[in-house]
């Protein structure tokens, strides 16, 4: 592929997520998230283990994805995960086809356990707006910030959340 394409298209992808989220949400909210814990964890990789513990955490990344998208094909959440022991990174996907949204895991090599919600139980307990990609930095499962690694200072707002 050509470079100027490839840049041109992460610009509008960007710049997507950023309207998106932007006109979805406003940030910081007192209500508290809900997070259904009763659906199927699916661990994309051997190494990484799901722990119930992470919906305790007091402090948490929520990722809702409708289905796996360009937030894991191109947002690396590597670096966050491992640079943030104190922070739990819960991912609900909402895709139908549970062996395509494994297969899709793998080939983008996400390692981290991800909940199973064809339901879209965690969107519809939060009510979240009409998006297919959202996330949000929590303390005590309140809403401080939206942010993600394509935001600049993405491990800057994580190490303020955590020294809250």
């Amino acid at each position: 592929m050509n470079a100027k394409y490839l840049i041109l298209k992460h610009t509008i992808f960007y710049l997507v997520l950023t309207i998106t989220i932007g006109c979805n949400s406003s940030g910081k909210d007192e209500k508290k998230m809900v997070f259904p814990t009763d659906l199927t964890v699916i661990e994309p990789s051997d190494s990484v283990k799901f722990d119930t513990g992470w919906f305790d955490s007091k402090y948490k990344v929520a990722v809702y994805m409708n289905k796996v998208g360009r937030s894991i094909k191109t947002l690396d959440w590597q670096p966050a995960i491992s640079n943030n022991k104190e922070v739990a990174f819960l991912f609900y996907i909402s895709e139908k086809d549970s062996s395509k949204l494994i297969r899709q895991l793998k080939e983008n090599n996400f390692s981290h356990p991800v909940i199973y919600d064809p339901n879209k139980e965690f969107y519809k307990a939060n009510g979240i707006g009409e998006v297919s990609f959202i996330s949000f930095l929590l303390k005590d499962n309140r809403k401080v910030e939206m942010s993600n690694p394509s935001f600049p200072n993405f491990q800057e707002r994580l190490e303020v959340l955590a020294n809250e």
